[in-house]
């Protein structure tokens, strides 16, 4: 029984191969079929997401960087001078030279002291009305950035300024940059929480000061290289 069912079974397959080959061969098309339908071609576009930024960005104008007059700083660690942006940020730099002739800053303490990053002169208490933010394409914060504080509200500086002893890039077009550092860094570096401005003046922008202002810009070009 054994043998005669064996044989049957034999005969079945050769006499039936030819439509198992092909019911084979349908199977391997239909499920290469849905493996290719799943896979993208290069007709198939996959949508992504796109990318959400970390900030807004913005069309600033750029900057002329072009040099106005000086900020004369005497404090009681030595002298600190400043040169103004004054083409590029007319209205932060006309309230601090209108507050420098009207001797707002004779007396004035350094209210903010952040070691190895900046120091910060206070405000006196005024009804002066608010200067708007002035920023501008290339005027970062930088080594030597003179930078105009203010609240959380951007709009909100009076008076108040900060120099930068190192980089603040984190601060970049949140805060007015009016001014670089062309002098006075080793005073910068030595001032303390409650060291004073005995005096400050606005003067004329010499050729000693040109020096001085493109010998800052090509270190900071050199700085951006490296």
């Amino acid at each position: 029984m054994r043998i005669s069912c064996s044989c049957k079974l034999k005969s079945f397959v050769a006499g039936n191969a030819k439509w198992l080959l092909l019911i084979c061969l349908a199977i391997l098309v239909h499920v290469s079929y849905k493996w290719l339908s799943a896979t993208p071609t290069e007709r198939q576009r996959v949508i992504l997401d796109p990318p959400v930024p970390s900030k807004p960005t913005r069309n600033l104008k750029t900057a002329t960087m072009t040099p106005g007059r000086v900020v004369e700083l005497h404090t009681n660690k030595g002298r600190i001078d400043f040169v103004l942006f004054e083409k590029d940020c007319p209205k932060t730099c006309n309230r601090v030279v209108s507050l420098v002739k009207k001797g707002y800053y004779d007396g004035l303490r350094f209210t903010r002291v952040e070691k190895d990053s900046l120091i910060q002169v206070g405000e006196r208490e005024s009804n002066m009305p608010t200067i708007p933010l002035e920023v501008l394409s290339g005027l970062t914060n930088t080594k030597g950035a003179v930078g105009m504080a203010h609240s959380q509200d951007p709009n909100s500086a009076i008076g108040s300024f900060y120099i930068l002893i190192e980089p603040r890039r984190d601060m970049d077009y949140e805060y007015c940059v009016f001014g670089r550092l062309i002098r006075g860094m080793d005073v910068v570096t030595g001032i303390a929480k409650n060291d004073v401005i005995k005096s400050a003046r606005v003067r004329s922008f010499t050729p000693e000061d040109q020096k001085l202002f493109y010998k800052v810009l090509q270190i900071e070009s050199e700085r951006k290289v490296q």
